[in-house]
């Protein structure tokens, strides 16, 4: 069985698909497994990826959303700040 980070994961997502085409690849994240990837489940692994991204990037906008109207930036400003 071949592991590997989530960091690695999400880096060669290819590879690891391709490695569970012939043996299972258990995915880890601080040392603690988070998913375990056969052939048969990785329609099922490339969807939860797709999640924890979309989840990350949610947080990220959430973040900088929160520091800008901290720094007194409003909607009305994009315009002036979009502007070639």
């Amino acid at each position: 069985m071949r592991i590997v980070t989530k960091a690695e994961a999400e880096r060669d997502f290819g590879a690891v698909f391709n490695a569970a085409a012939n043996e299972p690849v258990r995915i880890q994240e601080a040392g603690k497994d988070m998913v375990l990837i056969s052939a048969a489940e990785f329609e099922e692994a490339q969807e939860l990826l797709r999640k924890e991204r979309a989840r990350s990037l949610i947080e990220i906008m959430r973040r900088a959303s929160e520091e800008a109207r901290a720094n007194g930036f409003t909607e009305d400003m994009l315009p002036d700040l979009l502007k070639d």
